[in-house]
């Protein structure tokens, strides 16, 4: 008979606000491996939230991770299984982009280690179309923030934002530094909330600079996500043009019928 997987996945880390992604990345792990074969049956959430000694809305957004990576199913009434993690490793970062959130959670959604490289900061008037955008004024100028995220230190995105000196002040954003989500740096220093977003998705050549850090050719085409942020009010205060590399990264949207 084969051997029953042990759930005993070991301790966390004392800062749980990534815990359900902290759950799905020690679980995609052993799914990888092959520790847990494609077709074994996972416990159920109250079982898994037992064992682990977490809750089980921890373990629900685990498993929804966990789904968006393609690694488990859920049959209605049956339960959740482990699949094949190799039946569509097309590329080595996969990511689904129908929820709305940053590079960083983005990146750790598909099991990889999030990281940065090459950040830049630049404030200045702004180019007219960046400024019409952000609904700016003659007078107000404008935080340019580029950098490279990484995942598991592959250069997968090319990020550059734009925001408004008058909604985040020069001194307030000297104190971001690249190495985390701009999202949460927005909500926890600067009051500024993500609420909805306006995304258009167009395909692109890099130029020289972007190509470099990339490290792609010019001939590569990449995949460019336009991207307007408002708040709670409707008010635009962040766009953002994120560069995605195709060697090493592949974009999908889950599509489900209408019902």
């Amino acid at each position: 008979m084969e051997e029953e997987p042990s759930w005993d996945l070991g301790s966390w880390p004392g800062r749980r606000s990534s815990l359900p992604n902290e759950i799905a990345a020690a679980l995609a792990s052993r799914i990888r491996s092959g520790e847990v074969p494609p077709g074994t049956r996972l416990p159920s959430e109250p079982e898994l939230a037992r064992s682990l000694n977490v809750s089980r809305n921890s373990v629900r957004e685990a498993m929804s991770v966990l789904r968006e990576q393609g690694l488990v199913a859920t049959k209605q009434g049956i339960g959740t299984f482990a699949l094949d993690p190799s039946r569509d490793a097309h590329f080595p970062v996969d990511v689904g982009i129908e929820h709305l959130m940053s590079t960083t959670e983005l990146i750790t959604r598909a099991g990889h280690k999030a990281g940065s490289r090459g950040y830049r900061l630049v404030t200045g008037p702004g180019n007219a179309g960046i400024r019409q955008q952000l609904r700016l004024g003659p007078e107000e100028q404008v935080h340019c923030v580029e950098r490279v995220r990484t995942a598991d230190n592959l250069p997968v995105i090319f990020c550059r934002d734009y925001l408004s000196v008058t909604r985040v002040p020069a001194k307030l954003m000297a104190q971001y530094k690249g190495d985390e989500s701009l999202f949460v740096f927005l909500q926890r220093d600067c009051r500024l909330e993500v609420h909805t977003a306006r995304a258009d998705i167009v395909p692109s050549l890099p130029s020289p600079r972007v190509a470099e850090l990339l490290q792609v050719t010019r001939r590569k085409p990449l995949l460019v996500l336009n991207q307007l942020h408002y708040d709670d009010d409707g008010a635009p205060f962040l766009y953002s043009e994120n560069h995605f590399n195709l060697e090493y990264m592949g974009l999908h949207v889950r599509r489900t019928p209408i019902t």
